[in-house]
C-alpha cells in the first residue's frame, strides 16, 4: 500500500526562496551557467555591478552578464502553487503600484505584469475553494468523436444538460469513491475506482492535486469517470493431513485410486470430510498447503 508523507513548506524553502532578498521567488530567473535562481529584479540589480553568481562565484559573462540569465516560468508556477496566497498578494501589489504610478505602466506588458490576472485565470486553487466536477461511468473506450451529433443533440447540448457536483478542493479521491459506493449501494466485495480520462487516480490525490497534474483549464466541470471492479482477496488454504486419503506410500497409482473414491459421498468417512479445507478434493498426488489469489464475484 502506498504510504504518503507530508512535507512542511519550511522544508522546501531553500529551493523556493531568493538568496538575495530572502523572500519567495517573484519572476524567477535562472543563471544559465550554474542554474541558480533568483528574483528577476534582484539578480538584474546585482549583475549591474557584478559578473559572478552570488551563490557559487561562477562567472556569468565576461562583459554582458544579463545575456546569460533566463526567465524560469516553470519554477515560478511551482512557487505560486506551493505557497498559499503568494500569487494573490503579488497581483494586488502590482495593481496598487500601477494605480499609484499610472505613468509607470508598460504598454507592452502582459496582464500578469500589471496584476490583472486572477487566480481562476491562472489556474491556481486553494483548499477552501469549490471545484465543480462531473462523474460518469467508464466505458473502457475513449470517446474520439466528441464533436459528432448524437440523436439530434450536439456535444455542447450534452454538456449543458450534464449534472455535476460541487466539492471542496481539499477533498480526496478516497472520499469521492466512498460517496459513490454509498450512493449506489456497491457491496464491499467490489471496489470503486475513479479515473481521469483513462488513468486511475490515487486515493490520496485531492481535487487540487488533479487540477495541477492534469490539463484541466476550468472551462467546465472537472471530467472524472468511475468503474466498479471485483475486489481481490488473498485466501490461505489450510494444509490437509497427509494420511487423510492414502496411508500406503508404495506407489502413486494406489493413492490416485483412493483419491477417486474420495469423490464419492458414500465412501468418504465423516472424520475425513471435516478436515478438508474445501469441498473439492485434489485428484493427483498428496495435497499440500498453498496460497491462492481469488477474485470474489
Amino acid at each position: 500500500m502506498h504510504r504518503t508523507t507530508r512535507i512542511k513548506i519550511t522544508e522546501l524553502n531553500p529551493h523556493l526562496m531568493c538568496a538575495l532578498c530572502g523572500g519567495y521567488f517573484i519572476d524567477a530567473t535562472t543563471i544559465v551557467e550554474c542554474l541558480h535562481s533568483f528574483c528577476k529584479t534582484c539578480i538584474v540589480h546585482y549583475l549591474e555591478t557584478n559578473k559572478y553568481c552570488p551563490m557559487c562565484d561562477v562567472q556569468v559573462h565576461k562583459t554582458r552578464p544579463l545575456l546569460s540569465i533566463r526567465s524560469d516560468k516553470t519554477l515560478q508556477d511551482i512557487v505560486y502553487k506551493l505557497v498559499p496566497g503568494l500569487f494573490k498578494d503579488e497581483m494586488k501589489r502590482r495593481r496598487d503600484f500601477y494605480a499609484a504610478y499610472p505613468l509607470a505602466d508598460v504598454p507592452n506588458g502582459s496582464n500578469e505584469d500589471r496584476g490583472e490576472v486572477s487566480e481562476q485565470e491562472k489556474g491556481n486553487l486553494t483548499d477552501d475553494e469549490t471545484v465543480s466536477l462531473s462523474i460518469e461511468f467508464y466505458e473502457g473506450i475513449r470517446d474520439e468523436n466528441r464533436g459528432t451529433v448524437e440523436n439530434g443533440n450536439t456535444e455542447k447540448d450534452k454538456k449543458n444538460s450534464m449534472r455535476f457536483l460541487r466539492c471542496p478542493a481539499a477533498m480526496t479521491i478516497m472520499h469521492l469513491a466512498k460517496f459513490l459506493r454509498n450512493k449506489m449501494d456497491v457491496p464491499t466485495k467490489y471496489k470503486v475506482e475513479v479515473l481521469y480520462e483513462d488513468e486511475p487516480l490515487k486515493e490520496y490525490y485531492t481535487l487540487m492535486d488533479i487540477t495541477y497534474i492534469y490539463p484541466w483549464r476550468r472551462n467546465g466541470p472537472l471530467p472524472l469517470k468511475y468503474r466498479v471492479q471485483p475486489a481481490c482477496k488473498r485466501l490461505k488454504l489450510s494444509s490437509q493431513p497427509p494420511n487423510s486419503e492414502c496411508t500406503n506410500t508404495s506407489g502413486a497409482s494406489e493413492c490416485e485410486s483412493v483419491s477417486d473414491k474420495a469423490h464419492s459421498p458414500a465412501t468418504l468417512p465423516a472424520t475425513t470430510s471435516s478436515s478438508l479445507p474445501s469441498p473439492v478434493t485434489p485428484s493427483h498426488g498428496s495435497p499440500s498447503s498453498n496460497i491462492t489469489t481469488t477474485c470474489l464475484r
